[in-house]
């Protein structure tokens, strides 16, 4: 099967989450310590010896499906048993759970060789919401210039690591000044179109025209300016109509929509 874009070998090295933490490694890109899932007994020493909390996360799901964080050995343990049951052709990773960390995302586009990025997202809850789940501001309203250069180097880095032809997003933990990476997904993410709202730049346009053969180059891309304005996007939930629904946000998303506006500010009255 032919696919047009990022090749398949490249998704996989993304989904595949030992893959990609070895290709971080490689790259010398921080992220959480972590390690590849091979017995419950070696998960059990790994988490004792980094500390509780730990995040499990299988390969190739989407919404955080599976993902838990688990804060004692009886939760690994019955986490790592769900996280087999739903990905048992893929690794298991486990890795240190980063606690009271901001949790920001990037949206971008890649031709293989040259990076767009579309927008730096910060997250108004810490890290621990699911992306789907958080409230989301354009541009960021509290990242030091330090921390967003290091965010734009290392999505440069990976995009070209993983020779990425079209879109993609990269979530990171910032705390303490301090940048690591979370993951990669090599598609079009659910900010991807509030991204180009903001910003004022179709990336899902010009996302089809690379995939399609075309540099950013061709097509004349540059650097978007910064913009003078906020957005803002919200999750919806619908735990009144979903009886016995939890309503205590995690890393697996609950939220079933979103809505976006646009301010001069932050924090704007009617």
């Amino acid at each position: 099967v032919r696919l047009l874009g990022t090749s398949g070998e490249s998704i996989d090295l993304a989904e595949d989450r030992s893959k990609f933490s070895a290709l971080l490694d490689r790259l010398g890109i921080p992220q959480p310590k972590w390690s590849k899932l091979t017995t419950i007994e070696d998960a059990e020493r790994f988490a004792e010896g980094i500390g509780y909390p730990v995040l499990i996360r299988p390969s190739y799901v989407l919404s955080g499906y599976a993902m838990r964080v688990a804060y004692s050995r009886r939760e690994l343990r019955e986490y790592l048993e769900l996280a087999a049951s739903v990905s048992p052709e893929h690794p298991v990773v486990i890795s240190k759970f980063v606690e009271g960390a901001k949790e920001v995302e990037v949206d971008g586009v890649s031709d293989g060789e040259e990076t767009l990025i579309g927008a730096i997202i910060e997250h108004i809850e810490q890290a621990g919401v699911h992306s789907g789940d958080a409230v989301m501001s354009i541009p960021p309203q509290t990242l030091s210039t330090d921390v967003i250069e290091k965010i734009e180097e290392y999505s440069r880095a990976i995009a070209k690591a993983l020779k990425i032809k079209g879109p993609f997003n990269i979530q990171y933990l910032v705390k303490n000044g301090e940048v690591s990476v979370i993951e990669c997904n090599l598609r079009a993410s659910r900010s991807l179109p509030y991204v180009s709202k903001t910003r004022g730049i179709n990336l899902i346009e010009i996302s089809t025209a690379i995939m399609l053969g075309k540099k950013l180059r061709d097509l004349g891309i540059k650097e978007p300016p910064p913009i003078l304005h906020v957005g803002v996007k919200v999750p919806q939930f619908s735990f009144m109509r979903l009886s016995g629904a939890d309503p205590i946000l995690g890393v697996e998303m609950l939220s079933t929509g979103e809505a976006a506006c646009l301010g001069r500010r932050p924090i704007q009255g009617p």
